[in-house]
């Protein structure tokens, strides 16, 4: 059968709708699909992302704390050691006394008594001699010690200056008495209480 011209050019249109339907299902519908799986694999990827980011951010965060805990530790180790460690505790006191401008006159370490805290209390008595500013350097350098120090008693006497002495500044002497502590490694650190308020007489 002889087609006309008109069922040709339908024909021919049919045929290219056809073809037109089948690269969009065979080639260009795989392609979104495709395109689809790639979005689901990326959104993926971006939650294990973010998941990873906030595991490290976590365990940063944990190492921190356990960096400060640990520094912690040591500082109250050095603060209140296991024992008395009184040769270094006398070497570090002579150097703070000479730093702020005095001179040791005398220093007597009690022994250890247990206190009820579980803790142990070293009693010191010092006699300095200087300048009463050189005491009052003294006496912002002592907290600033390694170990923890208490000053529980204080007392100051004027010397005065001889008629024919150069510099004829007055000379304070000054008697405190400070407390160290210990704190043996089977008993959990606990606040040591404030000392109480040393008396001062000039």
């Amino acid at each position: 059968m002889k087609l006309s011209y008109r069922n040709k050019l339908m024909l021919a249109g049919a045929v290219a709708v056809l073809l037109a339907v089948l690269v969009l299902v065979l080639l260009v519908l795989p392609e979104f699909q495709q395109l689809r799986t790639y979005d689901d694999q990326i959104a993926a990827a971006d939650q294990q992302i973010s998941q990873a980011q906030t595991l490290l951010a976590q365990r940063q965060e944990i190492k921190a704390r356990s960096a400060e805990t640990e520094a912690k530790r040591i500082r109250l180790a050095n603060q209140m050691p296991e024992t008395p460690e009184l040769p270094s505790l006398i070497i570090e006191l002579q150097d703070t006394v000479n730093e702020a401008g005095l001179e040791f006159a005398s220093l007597t370490p009690s022994e250890p008594t247990q206190a009820e805290a579980g803790y142990s209390e070293i009693t010191i008595a010092m006699l300095v001699k200087g300048t009463w500013q050189d005491t009052v350097d003294l006496l912002q350098r002592l907290p600033k010690l390694t170990r923890q120090v208490r000053i529980v008693g204080f007392n100051t006497a004027v010397q005065q200056a001889d008629a024919d002495d150069d510099d004829p500044t007055n000379v304070v002497e000054t008697g405190m008495t400070i407390r160290v502590y210990t704190m043996p490694s089977d008993v959990t650190p606990a606040e040591v209480p404030p000392a109480p308020d040393a008396e001062q007489q000039q």
